[in-house]
């Protein structure tokens, strides 16, 4: 009976936040302008790359 109940709330709030990113969408086209892109992409893969080298530094530290 619980499950039930769980499955049917996942389903409410999957429709819930499709429909808010559908909305957020047809209200701001450019978010996913060739530019703002473009920029996302750099900035992810900069964050990336400090984040390997953080984890890289700690291994590193632990094992000396």
């Amino acid at each position: 009976m619980n499950s039930q109940w769980m499955q049917l709330l996942y389903v409410i709030v999957a429709a819930l936040v499709i429909w808010l990113a559908f909305k957020m969408i047809r209200g701001n086209p450019q978010l996913f302008s060739k530019e703002n892109i473009a920029k996302s992409f750099f900035s992810i893969g900069v964050l990336t790359l400090i984040l390997m080298a953080f984890i890289a530094a700690l291994v590193y530290f632990l094992k000396h």
